[in-house]
């Protein structure tokens, strides 16, 4: 569906030797912010004014993330419901392998009105098209 590049840097490292924990929720946000960019969107502004907010979020890690790796960060799902919707991540190391995998949860969301809205049907519509 969609995919970035990142290289691993010395401020995603841990104690460990590896990457940090916190990291990929660093990185599926990365990829979320490049995605609706490449949309036409923003996360304060999906379509008709509407943002999105997280309500939730799961990582599941495989493998080890090491310094100077080559990462390939893909949006692999985008599950819908009526106010929210589900975004699914995975996250390949430099061999190609899967690294990590998760989701968020993000409702959409009305900030000049503090509330949660329906998605809008322009923001849908340009995920159904993919």
């Amino acid at each position: 569906m969609f995919s970035i590049k990142y290289k691993v840097t010395i401020s995603d490292i841990n104690y460990g030797g590896h990457m940090g924990n916190e990291r990929p929720l660093i990185l599926f946000q990365q990829a979320r912010i490049d995605f609706y960019k490449s949309l036409g969107c923003t996360e304060l502004d999906l379509g008709e004014g509407i943002g999105n907010i997280q309500k939730e979020s799961h990582v599941i890690y495989h493998k080890e993330i090491f310094l100077g790796d080559e990462l390939d960060i893909k949006i692999v799902a985008i599950e819908f419901s009526r106010s929210s919707f589900n975004i699914k991540y995975e996250i390949y190391n430099s061999e190609g392998s899967l690294a990590v995998e998760g989701s968020t949860l993000l409702i959409a969301y009305d900030y000049k009105k503090n509330k949660v809205s329906r998605i809008p049907k322009s923001f849908s519509d340009k995920i159904s098209a993919l």
